[in-house]
């Protein structure tokens, strides 16, 4: 039986640059070139009219993600007679995206690469290191140029299932620069500029078939010490942990991460900083995470503002599994990095609504995705935790997900104490989707994945909820990576829990529609700190972590917990339209969505998971956010209080003039439990006096 750690070392790309697993011929680093049947040609279709353009195929790009690249080399001066030359040069190797807005520039000053981030003209990021080192050579120091590439302009046009919109169509720029190092292994550093931010990785040519190791990074990203930051604690390994799962905490840079809900080993993607004197909100995060690499963090030590590229922490496993060698990254050559993602805008707002994340992932692998289908979800797991599941439980939010025309229910823990079967028919007979919860520790072994995956399909289930992987190892990522391909052959859909953050893999595969990663309603349950928290943690989740894709957070979290919820139930009502999943599993029990008055209720049976467009109307992280979200010939205008005290909101409606129907959701009488829902009057604005930690809807239909 093929063991992960053969899978992994066998990892590798063939003559045509397809990604392949490949078995070792003996218990050497030597891989034979054949084929399997877990081959992906890297010239598969890149979504609908568009296939790979000839610039990004053949031998120069090796098989790697998304390549016509770009970037940006400041160049070293020589004597003064020579200063105008380097000058040009210098200005010849620096990147700006195709509006100009966004620029990165690589110097290499006595054999060392570094980078910096400019946007409007401004510094973002200070010069930092880039390099790596392998296990056969040193890409950190003695490097010496060969040649830029001429700078590509490319289109990524494609289509989204979960998101700020369904189809994107933007522009980049992109460039390659070529080193080699003391040993003449030559190395590519790919650069690109768009609008929205910039982003780098490196690429090791070659096809000589042997597995390599990165044993270290010295990847780093420089904030400049005006910056303010809202970051995440990087967990150390545990039973439950890393998972993504803790607050975000207002940090400047330099400050260690806390030991928050376990102890912190770093800082965790996607961090956001505000900088101040660039008047630039950034967004360092990664995409296009394969199975050729694992999931980075940043270092703890951040001293200087300087935040480091780390691996995952040695013994950070997914529980019934047993790691089969180091956390350090290794594959055959041709080897292509993920992305290093810097995300740039004025507001916050253009941060959350951003793409460039997808723009960077591979395109879908997934030639037809007609049967893809975002939706809402019935789950009971929240309103019964720790009570028996029976097959009446089942059926009865199968039942209330007819009611409400949800499209789906979800089976958590427990479903194996009745049998899958009958209740997954039972949501057939109804016209409802069946989800069904797995453990992921039955998902690394191929034959142990295929066998679970065809139990699933068998019974009539059509998505797997895979939860408690707490790695963000390489074996992690080549497991998840290997579920997305085979559940896609199979058209079931797939959600990741106790995970790692979504890397690009929206595009790649969009059967993946959602993941956990996030400190969620759950804690109401688990987290004595959640009650306090939440109403904060809730403002700057769109700005964070779900800016980078799609976040199974299961909102409408109301009824009693044992940790008192001290957000008001509009505030939870506005959240559910304001963070975004490709399904949406609604926490609460269907006694609590039938105490809503009846327009409020209305709201819950339109609102769809996939929106048709998406704008920012408020994006002050910790504080306040609001969204308004079109579906079809509706707007829902959505905003939440992070603040313990109240606060004057002003919507701005002149541009909804077309849409005369309006109606308000506010707090109600009880304002933990109940709303009002009562029409409104057209105006160009509408004034709120937003109660702390509260929220508000407005529906506008034509």
């Amino acid at each position: 039986m093929l063991s992960i750690f053969k899978t992994i070392r066998g990892l590798g790309r063939n003559a045509a640059g397809a990604v392949c697993w490949q078995e070792p011929k003996n218990k050497t680093k030597h891989l034979t070139p054949a084929l399997s049947p877990f081959c992906f040609a890297d010239s598969a279709k890149r979504g609908e009219g568009e296939t790979r353009p000839a610039s990004r195929r053949g031998p120069t790009w090796s098989g790697s993600r998304c390549a016509g690249l770009g970037l940006a080399l400041a160049c070293w001066l020589g004597t003064a007679a020579g200063l105008s030359a380097a000058a040009a040069e210098a200005t010849a190797r620096s990147l700006k995206a195709p509006g100009g807005i966004c620029e990165i520039s690589v110097a290499l000053d006595a054999g060392n690469l570094t980078y910096e981030v400019f946007r409007a003209g401004k510094p973002v990021l200070r010069p930092a290191a880039l390099g790596l080192q392998r296990d056969d050579g040193d890409f950190s120091r003695g490097l010496v140029f060969d040649r830029a590439e001429k700078v590509k302009r490319q289109r990524e046009k494609y289509e989204l299932f979960a998101g700020p919109q369904p189809r994107v169509n933007d522009v980049l720029n992109f460039r390659t620069l070529w080193f080699h190092n003391a040993q003449g292994n030559p190395l590519a550093v790919d650069l690109v500029a768009s609008d929205e931010g910039v982003a780098f990785r490196y690429r090791f040519p070659g096809t000589n078939g042997a597995v390599r190791v990165v044993e270290s990074e010295l990847t780093s990203f420089a904030l400049p010490p005006d910056a303010r930051g809202w970051l995440q604690p990087y967990h150390a390994a545990g039973p439950y942990t890393p998972a993504y799962e803790d607050f975000y905490f207002h940090v400047r840079p330099g400050e260690a991460p806390p030991d928050s809900r376990q102890k912190a080993r770093g800082w965790a993607f996607p961090a956001l900083f505000q900088v101040a004197n660039s008047g630039a909100w950034v967004l360092l995060t990664e995409s296009g995470t394969d199975e050729s690499y694992c999931a980075c963090h940043l270092a703890p030590d951040s001293a200087g503002g300087v935040y480091h590229i780390a691996f995952p922490l040695a013994d950070e496993t997914t529980r019934g599994y047993t790691n089969q060698f180091g956390p350090e990254p290794r594959f055959t050559l041709p080897w292509t990095m993920p992305w290093r993602v810097v995300i740039m805008s004025a507001t916050a707002g253009d941060i959350a609504t951003g793409k460039l994340v997808t723009d960077l992932a591979l395109p879908s692998r997934i030639a037809d995705t007609s049967w893809i289908r975002p939706g809402r979800a019935s789950w009971a797991w929240w309103s019964y935790e720790g009570e028996p599941a029976t097959t009446k439980r089942f059926d009865e939010f199968t039942d209330f997900a007819v009611k409400m025309g949800w499209e789906y229910t979800l089976f958590d823990a427990g479903w194996w104490n009745q049998g899958l079967k009958p209740i997954a028919q039972h949501a057939l007979a109804a016209g409802v989707i069946p989800l069904a919860w797995n453990y992921a520790a039955d998902f690394y072994d191929p034959a142990a994945r295929e066998r679970k995956l065809a139990e699933m399909a068998d019974a009539g289930v059509r998505g797997v909820k895979v939860d408690f992987w707490c790695s963000d190892r390489q074996e992690a990522m080549a497991a998840q990576q290997a579920l997305m391909r085979e559940a896609a052959a199979r058209r079931m859909l797939v959600n990741l829990h106790g995970c790692t953050i979504p890397r690009g893999w929206q595009r790649t595969w969009p059967n993946f529609i959602s993941c956990e990663a996030v400190l969620g309603s759950e804690s109401y349950i688990y987290e004595s700190r959640y009650t306090e928290k939440a109403a904060e943690l809730d403002t700057v989740l769109p700005f964070t972590r779900n800016a980078v894709g799609p976040m199974d957070l299961t909102p409408v979290a109301c009824s009693p917990k044992r940790f008192a919820r001290t957000t008001t139930a509009a505030h939870q009502l506005a959240a559910a339209l304001i963070f975004t999943s490709g399904i949406v599993h609604y926490a609460d029990q269907p006694e609590f969505f039938e105490s809503l008055p009846p327009a409020a209720l209305k709201i819950f049976r339109d609102a769809p998971a996939r929106w048709d467009e998406t704008r920012c109307l408020a994006a002050d992280p910790g504080t306040l956010a609001v969204f308004a979200r079109r579906a079809g010939a509706s707007w829902y205008i959505a905003g939440i209080s992070g603040s313990d005290q109240p606060q004057p909101v002003t919507v701005d409606l002149s541009g909804f003039a077309k849409f005369s129907r309006r109606l308000a959701v506010v707090e109600g009488t009880n304002a933990i439990m109940q709303v009002a829902a009562a029409p409104l009057e057209k105006s160009a604005a509408w004034q709120h006096s937003l109660p702390a930690r509260g929220g508000f809807i407005l529906r506008l239909d034509r």
